[in-house]
């Protein structure tokens, strides 16, 4: 036996107050649905129990049994009201489920069992024999991602518990790996760079100033990812902005929900000259920088510095209507320059930066297509890592850039095809951290495909309604020179001789007398 209760609630852009019409359509059109789907599955099927318009949204109550489950017809519901209010220039913003009640009623694991599953994600009780999970706060997004689903999977005792196939495990679960490597360098590549001035700190945190050698292995690298990655699988090179407007920022949902503090704001000075009079004065007069005057001057923040580096590529297509047939496009990007993240946790040498550089790969198509793309990127990039740069990496089940840590570590995915897995990671071992049992290996390259996420916040539409997905895959260059050196050391003639080939000849970094 199995129960659902769910109680949400659907947002609107306008006061559904004012939409009574058009909700009571979309209501009268998803009970059609559900009574159909009684006739099919009887007593297990769904019932939309109550609903009402508050403010800007639409609140529910819907039950259910283990057929057309509660979340999936809040899903439906939201598709169907999009629909019927489309019209009258009113969008549905996000779904919010307060509160989702799951009653498993025999062949569970036991509350104990359940509890350490669902560590994070649900609240677990037992009472009379059913085990009751309770979640809270859910989105969109996790509906859609199936968490509900994989968790009522997980708690299910062993005979019951997973579809023929199917192999459930956490963000971070190594899928494959090469073969251990000797490293020259024990100790924080960062650390010996500086020491031979081929990095120098700048003042601000997480920043460096990269001088000739160093600049021309990170050149070095990013034409090798260029040269047999991105151009033999058809990529075109973009350029993409670095300040990402506030409109454009909205767009990026789960970024807001799970990481504001993960990116730079951008406040916009008014071109007034005289509104800087007392700043310009106090620095005329006492040489000290009033930053308490500039935040009277400063207006709210109207930007970000860009975070993820593929968001222009979104913008680029965003409410433009595209063709299957014209598809898939690929584009690479580096011009744009450096990306900013705000890290957590502290920065650590050229490994964890607020300032980096990336290579970023960004496609839109079918989704098998998308799928196809992002494979035989991974499977390319590691021909580099393991061949031309001689280097120990490992795959793993890489969490979406848009989930904090703790995020993540709530979730499980399938892992028994890497088809199923939508963000595969590459990583390489820093011997400085510890054993390569223990340590924390470097995520070097992301390579993810998103589903319909950004087409469906950036309304990217297909001519005849048909599926599209985009994917992009990030290399950091900065960390893939870290695990460089670490693996091949300083000295030049020790290097694999495709990078001597790129570099020719190591320029030397600049002498001063201190």
């Amino acid at each position: 036996m199995l129960k659902i209760r769910l109680l949400g609630r659907i947002e609107l852009s306008s006061d559904a107050d004012q939409l009574g019409g058009e909700i009571e359509d979309a209501v009268k059109a998803l009970r059609e649905v559900l009574e159909k789907a009684r006739e099919k599955y009887g007593e297990d099927a769904a019932e939309l129990v109550n609903y009402a318009p508050s403010g800007r949204a639409v609140k529910v109550e819907i039950e259910s049994g283990k057929n057309l489950r509660a979340h999936d017809v809040l899903l439906r519901f939201k598709n169907i009201l999009a629909q019927k209010i489309g019209p009258r220039k009113v969008g549905v913003r996000r779904i919010i489920v307060d509160e989702l009640e799951v009653r498993i009623g025999e062949g569970h694991v036991g509350e104990e069992k359940a509890a350490e599953l669902l560590r994070g994600v649900a609240e677990v009780s037992e009472e009379s024999g059913e085990l009751v999970l309770k979640f809270k706060g859910l989105t969109d997004r996790d509906l859609r991602n199936r968490v509900v689903d994989r968790a009522i999977k997980l708690v299910k005792s062993a005979e019951e518990a997973k579809p023929e196939g199917e192999k459930l495990a956490s963000f971070g679960s190594v899928l494959w790996k090469g073969s251990e490597k000797p490293f020259k360098l024990s100790t924080d590549v960062a650390v010996e760079a500086e020491k031979r001035n081929w990095l120098k700190r700048y003042p601000g945190r997480g920043q460096w100033i990269y001088t000739p050698p160093m600049a021309a292995l990170l050149r070095a690298l990013a034409q090798l990812i260029v040269e047999k990655v991105a151009k033999p699988l058809g990529f075109s090179e973009w350029a993409f902005p670095r300040l990402v407007p506030m409109d454009v920022f909205r767009k990026l949902t789960t970024y807001l929900e799970h990481l504001p503090d993960g990116v730079f704001y951008v406040c916009v000075p008014p071109r007034d000259p005289s509104a800087f009079a007392e700043f310009k004065r106090e620095y005329a007069l006492r040489r000290v920088v009033r930053t308490d005057l500039l935040k009277q001057v400063l207006g709210d923040p109207e930007y970000v510095m860009e975070a993820i580096q593929c968001t222009a590529f979104y913008q680029y297509f965003s409410g433009e209507i595209v063709r299957l047939e014209d598809l898939p496009v690929k584009a690479y990007e580096i011009q744009g320059g450096w990306t900013w993240r705000n890290e957590a946790g502290g920065v650590e040498g050229l490994v964890r930066t607020n300032e980096f550089l990336r290579l970023e790969m960004v496609y839109l198509g079918s989704p098998e297509e998308v799928t196809e793309i992002r494979n035989k990127i991974v499977d390319l990039t590691l021909e580099i890592i393991d061949k031309d740069l001689d280097m120990e990496w490992r795959v793993v089940a890489g969490a979406p850039f848009y989930l904090s840590p703790q995020e993540a570590s709530k979730r499980m995915i399938d892992i028994s095809h890497k088809n199923k897995v939508p963000t595969l990671d590459i990583e390489v071992y820093l011997p400085y951290r510890g054993s390569r049992e223990e340590a924390e290996w470097l995520e070097i390259t992301a390579a993810s495909y998103h589903r319909d996420f950004y087409v469906s916040n950036f309304k990217i539409k297909e001519a005849k309604g048909r599926d599209l997905w985009t994917g992009c895959t990030g290399h950091g260059i900065t960390r893939w020179a870290a695990g460089f050196l670490a693996r091949h050391g300083f000295d030049f003639d020790d290097w694999p001789k495709e990078v001597k080939r790129i570099i020719g000849e190591l320029p030397e970094p600049p002498k001063t007398v201190t």
